[in-house]
């Protein structure tokens, strides 16, 4: 039975044992990357941004180009009631 806690290696075409590239995901790092969503200290930034970029709770600024206007126009709506 084979060991869970071991990693297989490939095997190149000569039948010889090839090490697995690069690094594990998360080698060297201290946390995930991600915001603490829970911390208080960026609010005022976070609620600045929100001033600048939208207009009320859905609408992005006027100044502000939209890539895809077109994606996801019927979202919410449910299709068998147009028809």
């Amino acid at each position: 039975m084979r060991d869970q806690n071991r990693t297989s290696m490939g095997k190149d075409k000569n039948g010889s044992f090839v090490p697995p590239k690069g690094r594990p995901s998360g080698t060297g790092r201290e946390s995930s990357g991600l915001r603490d969503a829970f911390a208080v200290t960026g609010l005022d930034e976070d609620n600045e941004l929100a001033e600048k970029y939208t207009s009320g709770p859905d609408k992005p600024a006027a100044g502000i180009t939209i890539r895809h206007q077109n994606r996801n126009v019927d979202k919410g709506r449910d299709r068998e009631e147009e028809r």
